[in-house]
C-alpha cells in the first residue's frame, strides 16, 4: 500500500484515517507500506512539516517498509514520459 503525504501541512483526521487502512491492508496481506512523501509543489513544503509527519506516523506505532520522496523518482518519470510521448500513447501541452 502507498500513502503519499504533501509535506505542505500537518497531519489531519482524514490522513490517519488513510494511514491506519494503508497499514492494515499491508499487514493483513503480507505487503508492503510505502510512504512517498509527494514533494511537487515547493513553494508549499517544508521541512517542519516533513518531520512533523514522520514524528505523527511513529506516534501512531507506524513503521512504513519505505519511506520516498515523489522527487527521488523524478529521472524515471521524465523518462518514461518521453517514452510515451514518441509512441503516441502520452502528450504534453
Amino acid at each position: 500500500t502507498r500513502f503519499p503525504p504533501e509535506p505542505s501541512g500537518y497531519l489531519h483526521i482524514g490522513h490517519v484515517k488513510a494511514i491506519m487502512l494503508n497499514q492494515f491492508y499491508a499487514q493483513h496481506y503480507k505487503g508492503k507500506l510505502l510512504v512517498r512523501f509527494d514533494d511537487t509543489n515547493p513553494s508549499k513544503e517544508k521541512e517542519e512539516f516533513e518531520q512533523s509527519i514522520v514524528e505523527d506516523l511513529r506516534s501512531l506505532d507506524v513503521v512504513p517498509d519505505m519511506l520516498s520522496h515523489t522527487s527521488d523518482h523524478f529521472d524515471l518519470i521524465f523518462k518514461y514520459a518521453v517514452k510515451f510521448i514518441l509512441e503516441g500513447n502520452g502528450y504534453m501541452d
